[in-house]
């Protein structure tokens, strides 16, 4: 997920993009602004859990690229970057996750990002903040040589962004396949 720009779309780029995957399931987790691991136990059935996590401290300067605009941030402001994986049913990942954040907003959000067993938005809603999110972008990245369908969202305290998130779904769990296969194979 390291070489990845994260970026704004356009809401009716973000519509077209989303509602060129062919599963109305994994549309509406692209466009979904709740809680990702709320949904995701829903269509898997079964508790969700943080499979392994780590972030470390940088300068806004050294975070992934377009997070600290995102965020607001001066160059030399203290971001936490937090990388996790979320796991199903037999520990199947679900999703690689990488969080950008602004501990500076929240003592509290500060505690949920660093907390390595922690799934981040019940924790930061839990703590009362990261309660109102934005999608802002969403489509498809590699998972080990294969399409694999993403969303990247800001998450508010206030109103103030203090946690920029791209998701990237296992294709074995969220299907990433787009309309247009499913038209060239004579499915509607």
């Amino acid at each position: 997920m390291s070489g990845y720009r994260l970026r704004v779309r356009e809401p009716a780029e973000l519509a077209e993009r989303i509602g060129a995957f062919a599963e109305p399931a994994t549309r509406i987790l692209l466009g979904a602004d709740g809680l990702t691991t709320t949904l995701l136990a829903a269509w898997t059935g079964a508790p969700v859990r943080v499979g392994c996590a780590d972030h470390r401290r940088v300068a806004a300067a050294g975070a992934p690229a377009g997070a600290a605009a995102l965020l607001r941030a001066a160059a030399d402001e203290e971001l936490i970057v937090r990388r996790s994986v979320l796991t199903g049913p037999a520990d199947a990942e679900l999703s690689r996750n990488l969080v950008v954040a602004r501990p500076v907003l929240s003592a509290a959000a500060e505690q949920c990002l660093t907390d390595p067993a922690a799934p981040i938005g019940a924790a930061l809603q839990a703590s009362g903040t990261g309660l109102r999110r934005t999608v802002l972008d969403a489509g498809v990245r590699d998972w080990d040589g294969a399409d694999a369908a993403y969303k990247t969202y800001l998450m508010w305290h206030g109103t103030q962004p203090l946690a920029v998130v791209t998701e990237t779904f296992d294709p074995a769990a969220v299907p990433a396949a787009p309309v247009a296969a499913l038209l060239a194979g004579g499915r509607r």
